[in-house]
């Protein structure tokens, strides 16, 4: 018995290490770009919750909450006239309310602890505010602590189909990922949703294990019901698409009722009515919990059909083709995914053996499946129970079938969305460390099979212990699989590129030069830096942010470039979100490639002096990733390129190296 427990407690000590260390991963340098913040979806979530306003006497919040779910009660206003105010909507319906709540309502109960430790009296406000920094910090603390639990859910479910070192090795590779690393960095809903569509998978795993209906638990069931429908509908008030994970439970229930009708747990009729009241239970409690945690997707109903299913809708299905979505133009779905999102976001070994994992998960579900087949009418009519009972354990292969359709349901329609961001395949990150940790299994066990009938066959082989070379091997695939996550979270080691890139500018570019630059980026460079010594005020550049996204449908634009180029010192490319994307497209905008064309050549007259980047790296080398999708790197490292006039040109000059 001590030995058990001793193994037991090693066992919760490795994972509580693991834990630990994705924790610090996720919440190293949690404020990394402060005070600037240049994730745009962030920024629109921390707006909103800047906009959330409670008055500070606590008797008056109990009728400010009324009077916003009614909008329309002038006695209120009239007694309370500071509730007129009062602000609980976000005017901001790209996502749910639930993490915008979750943010705001964490800062006021923070507020008063931290006044209090640091003995600074609180200021006597009317409203209960947050200021914007205050909400990305909460929107990060959440992002990152929810990250760190999905990697214990990654243990759990992983312990289902497989053995403890190869679940610990799935949940490894989830806490190194560096997909997940980055999205916990920044406070949008993506790490959220991930957190919620594993507990799903988890409690969907639970609800199969515990149905029985011989002999139906209520309780037991009950409790996974209301629980299930508890983390929906926070998915659900978190990003619409949380809708997605209804599903491991209705494919639970339809598992469960296969495997029942099989072995005869009971009358078909009543199995059916209650898997169907079950499902209608999961989504009747889903639907009111998120109205609950997001009520005003139902209060402001036109505000949240006009944002998600109008321009948010169009833009991510084509319908609209916006300028920062035209890096997906022709591209083909998972093609684009496997070249550009998972290699970065996961790291080539763990993509492989995931991709090599799914197929073999998907290969044993087939051979099941087959058996099922094969044996159906022998096992409803056998009257040996031991085979019954043993067929049955067998058919706990649909827990496979259920991981796998959890994948598939959110691969698939987010793959063939035409906007194919990084961040719309975050909720599926966690599933290749599960799908890796199986094939790193199987492979294990056909190695340990392969040398034990060496042994049987070569007697002087008899006597050699091969574990030692098997555990070198295990330890030397660990450190391959977590490498690029030690490399990426190196980029929140050292300051932001854009920051770099600023202060290289301040120290080398003379003033009053004129820099020609690239529009629509989240901010413009150089940036203002108070802690830096900043040159003299009589220190000023021009900056010309210039529109590059519609040169070739505006000629006024084009002449202006010329006037910018004839007139400009340095020219500045602040990211790579216009030449790498506009330069594949060369029959749509060929003005725009011709330019990057000359500038690149060094024919254009500017040379290149500087060029800043922040790429993950460990140990002197060095991993360039400025090749996946563009989210990936322009949020948190870009590469800004610094090209100075060597050579002055008049307007023709320039007119006669543009004509196509």
């Amino acid at each position: 018995m001590d030995k058990l427990n001793l193994i037991k407690t090693k066992k919760i000590t490795i994972l509580f290490i693991i834990l630990t260390t994705a924790g610090f991963l996720r919440f190293y340098n949690l404020m990394h770009d402060a005070p600037y913040f240049f994730n745009p979806d962030e920024r629109n979530m921390a707006i909103a919750v800047t906009q959330f306003r409670l008055p500070d006497k606590l008797p008056q919040i109990s009728s400010c909450l009324i009077h916003q779910i009614g909008q329309t009660s002038t006695d209120i206003e009239k007694q309370n006239p500071t509730l007129q105010n009062c602000n609980l909507n976000p005017h901001f319906f790209a996502y749910g309310q639930f993490p915008l709540y979750l943010a705001y309502v964490s800062d006021q109960l923070a507020k008063p602890v931290i006044n209090f430790t640091i003995q600074q009296p609180t200021a006597n406000k009317q409203q209960l505010t947050t200021n914007f920094p205050s909400a990305i910090f909460w929107l990060r603390f959440w992002s990152a602590l929810a990250s760190t639990f999905t990697v214990l859910f990654v243990y759990l479910i992983s312990r289902k189909f497989l053995g403890f070192q190869f679940s610990i090795l799935s949940s490894l590779m989830a806490a190194f990922s560096p997909g997940l690393i980055q999205s916990a960095h920044f406070g949008t809903t993506e790490s959220l949703l991930t957190f919620f569509f594993f507990v799903s998978i988890y409690l969907s795993i639970k609800l199969f294990s515990s149905l029985n209906f011989s002999h139906l638990n209520k309780l037991s069931y009950l409790k996974y019901l209301t629980f299930i429908s508890l983390v929906n509908g926070l998915a659900i008030a978190t990003k619409l698409t949380g809708l997605f994970f209804l599903v491991p439970p209705v494919t639970a229930l339809i598992s469960a009722f296969i495997k029942a009708t099989l072995i005869k747990q009971g009358k078909t009729y009543r199995m059916i009515f209650l898997c169907f009241g079950m499902t209608i239970f999961i989504s009747l409690g889903s639907l009111i919990f998120s109205v609950i945690f997001s009520p005003y997707n139902l209060i402001d109903f036109r505000g949240f059909l006009g944002s998600v299913f109008g321009y948010e809708r169009d833009v991510a299905m084509g319908l609209y083709e916006a300028f920062y979505t035209r890096q997906f133009v022709g591209t083909l779905p998972i093609i684009f995914q496997a070249e550009k999102v998972f290699p970065y976001t996961l790291g080539w070994p763990i993509f492989i053996l995931g991709s090599l994992g799914f197929i073999l998960l998907n290969t044993r579900l087939a051979f099941y499946v087959i058996l099922l087949l094969l044996k159906k009418q022998r096992i409803l009519g056998v009257k040996n129970q031991e085979y019954k009972k043993k067929f049955k354990h067998h058919l706990n292969e649909f827990c496979f079938f259920l991981l796998i359709i959890s994948f598939l349901i959110y691969l698939i329609p987010n793959a063939f969305l035409f906007a194919k961001w990084t961040r719309f395949m975050t909720p599926i990150f966690p599933f290749f460390s599960i799908f890796a940790a199986y094939a790193v299994q199987q492979i294990y066990h056909v190695i340990t099979n392969l040398l034990v009938k060496i042994q049987k066959q070569n007697l002087k082989l008899k006597t050699v212990n091969f574990k030692p070379w098997l555990y070198t091997f295990y330890f030397v695939l660990c450190i391959l699989l977590i490498l690029p996550g030690l490399m990426f979270v190196s980029i929140y080691t050292h300051e932001d590129s854009r920051l770099t890139a600023s202060k290289w500018i301040y120290s080398n570019i003379p003033n009053n030069s004129y820099i020609l630059s690239e529009t629509a980026n989240v901010v413009d460079i150089p940036l203002h830096i108070p802690t830096y010594n900043l040159p003299p005020p009589a220190y000023k550049l021009s900056v010309i942010s210039f529109d590059f996204y519609h040169m070739d449908d505006n000629p006024k634009l084009f002449d202006d470039l010329i006037n910018h180029l004839i007139r400009a010192d340095y020219i500045l490319i602040p990211s790579r979100r216009i030449f790498a994307n506009y330069m594949r497209l060369v029959g749509r905008y060929p003005k725009t490639t011709k330019y990057y064309q000359l500038l690149f050549s060094g024919k254009l007259g500017f040379e290149k002096v500087a060029e800043i980047s922040s790429f993950p790296k460990l140990l002197g080398y060095t991993f360039p990733d400025e090749q996946a999708e563009e989210t990936f790197t322009v949020f948190d490292h870009p590469v800004i390129r610094i090209y100075k006039k060597t050579k002055p040109m008049t307007e023709k000059d320039y007119r006669d190296l543009f004509k196509i």
